[in-house]
């Protein structure tokens, strides 16, 4: 499996013990249309993210072609993006001239 690096809101959390999160990734096409990607992100422990923050996760990416019904009820595929094994990307903590 790639090892993926992903930056986006988290928009759900769910799971027994907090350990999955929907992430939506915002980003812009070659020709400046707006899109979004959403991953469903599983950590192997409980993790502390609320709704709404902004994270970075990185981890094991895999993918299932899932099938479903639109809207109008026509049977139609799409790709199911998961991140397995992850972790969150903290940045570093700023430096502050303290003096010494």
């Amino acid at each position: 499996m790639a090892v993926v690096k992903v930056s986006g809101k988290v928009s759900k959390v769910f799971g027994a013990s907090n350990q999955g999160l929907s992430l939506v990734e915002s980003y812009k096409s070659a020709t400046g249309e707006d899109y979004t990607r959403t991953y469903t992100v599983w950590f192997a422990v409980a993790h502390n993210v609320p709704e709404g923050a902004d994270v970075t996760v990185f981890g094991q990416l895999s993918t299932k072609i899932e099938d479903y019904e639109d809207r109008n009820g026509q049977a139609a595929r799409k790709v199911k993006l998961d991140i397995n094994n992850a972790q969150i990307d903290v940045p570093p903590a700023p430096v502050t001239n303290a003096p010494f």
